[in-house]
Parts: structure tokens; C-alpha cells; sequence
């Protein structure tokens, strides 16, 4: 049972992603308890309970859950333990978000995963699943970006308005307190996109939400050299194909693992 009402309780804030929030708690022992829905299972056409043989399934939401939780386990060493339990996570097919709650919490933490979600989505949720704040939330993020004066607008203005937009500015912009964090990181997997028009199509400002200063396009310079050997698409800022250097780093120090 989706214990939604508790995770309502539970959480300071819809899933948010390398910096982590002061909230936001580790995984006792660097170790995460999962649990594969019946119907996310069902995609890989598996008579597997668990991630059991992944790397020879079909490609599906299972196989991109499970490889996704393996690239994290051999870049942090935080290991994925298939278990049930309350406590467990449990990673659903959703068709109407890709989403996860942050770190650890005593009952209801999930991944949702849309069934034509890509897998830099997946992993960037699996991220979320081990602590990551979203990278532009830091409070430092003026430093490094400007957002473009009609999302601020929108930050100011929302208040408690309950449309979609203002639900969604709420939930993914707002400037956070970390408890932790690397140097800024422009080619953190955890990082938004400058163009964010697929989340509100409507509205074509959406294309563009941030710009770069000149501090984070040093920051930027610095970065993009450790994806030299991945494809053009993920040889820019803001990737959204692989784990950055920092991510890994902020995950292995928040479980005390470095």
C-alpha cells in the first residue's frame, strides 16, 4: 500500500537532487532496501523478484531501474538490497511522473518511473533516492546562474497557489539550505536543464530559464572534461547521461563512505 498520507507528513518537500538538503537523511549502513513492483517487473518480462540478472533483460523501466542503481553502487560503493519492508523502496511504473522522495525516511520511500521515461531521468531520481538536493538549489546558485526574471517573478509571486505552475516552482527552484556540499557543480547529473519547455508547453518562456555567469562558466570549463569520452549530447552542461565526479563524491561523504 502507497502509504501516501504519511509520506505527506514525512516529507519537507516533494522530491527535490551534487548538494544535500539539512533534512535529508543517509541510508543506515550505505545500504538501500528496494523493492521491484509486480508491474515495473512485467516491463523486462522477468520471473525475477529483483534486479537479479538485469544486465540480460529486455530494455524497460526494470532494466533501466536496475542499471541505474548499479552505475550508483560502483560509483559510491552504496549498496542496493533487495528487501521488503515499510522501509524499503519501492519502485513503481507510474504513468503520470518520473519522481523519488529524498534519502532516507522511516516509511514511504519510492521511485516512480513513467514507462517511457529516459535513463539519465532514471538515474538522475536515483540520485534523489540517495540524498542529492537538485544541484541549483543551492543557496550559492546567484553565483553561477541567473534565472530568468519570469521565474523569479514566479518565485516571489506564487505564495500558496495551488496551479500546476506554482506546485511545480515551489517543489524544483526555491534556493535551499545544504548541509553539505561540493564545489559547485554546472555538470552535476542533479542540475536542471537551461530549457525547461517540456514541463509547461504553454508558456514558451519555459526554453529558457537560466543563464550562466561568468563564474559558472568557468565552473562549466572546469567540469565538462570528465565526459570527453561520452557521446556529443553529454558533452555539455547540465548532462543528463551520467553520474558527474561531484555527485559521487557529495553521495560517498554523506555515508561516510570517503
Amino acid at each position: 500500500m502507497r502509504a501516501w498520507f504519511f509520506l505527506v507528513l514525512l516529507l519537507p518537500l516533494p522530491a527535490q537532487a551534487g548538494a544535500v538538503m539539512k533534512s535529508t537523511k543517509p541510508w543506515s549502513n550505505a545500504t538501500v532496501p528496494y523493492q521491484l513492483s509486480a508491474d515495473i517487473l512485467k516491463t523486462a518480462y522477468t520471473q525475477s523478484k529483483d534486479c537479479t540478472g538485469w544486465a540480460k533483460w529486455k530494455a524497460s523501466p526494470a532494466h533501466k531501474a536496475c542499471k541505474a542503481m548499479n552505475d550508483w553502487h560502483r560509483r559510491t560503493g552504496v549498496r542496493f538490497v533487495a528487501r521488503d519492508g515499510l522501509g524499503s523502496v519501492q519502485i513503481y511504473l507510474n504513468p503520470h511522473a518520473t519522481s523519488a522522495t529524498v534519502g532516507q525516511l522511516p516509511i514511504g520511500n519510492q521511485v516512480n518511473i513513467q514507462p517511457g521515461a529516459n535513463y539519465g531521468s532514471i538515474l538522475h531520481e536515483f540520485g534523489h533516492t540517495l540524498g542529492l538536493a537538485h544541484e541549483h538549489q543551492r543557496a550559492d546558485r546567484a553565483t553561477y546562474l541567473n534565472l530568468q526574471p519570469f521565474l523569479q517573478t514566479y518565485l516571489e509571486t506564487c505564495g500558496m497557489k495551488l496551479d500546476t505552475v506554482c506546485n511545480d516552482v515551489r517543489s524544483a527552484f526555491p534556493e535551499r539550505e545544504m548541509r553539505l556540499t561540493s564545489d559547485y557543480d554546472p555538470c552535476s547529473l542533479m542540475h536542471y536543464l537551461a530549457n525547461q519547455g517540456p514541463r509547461h508547453k504553454e508558456d514558451p518562456r519555459w526554453s529558457r530559464i537560466f543563464t550562466l555567469t561568468t563564474k559558472g562558466k568557468a565552473a562549466e570549463k572546469a567540469c565538462l572534461p570528465q565526459f570527453a569520452k561520452l557521446e556529443k549530447r553529454c558533452r555539455k552542461i547540465v548532462q543528463k547521461c551520467a553520474i558527474s565526479d561531484r555527485d559521487a563524491w557529495t553521495v560517498r561523504r554523506f555515508h561516510g563512505l570517503e
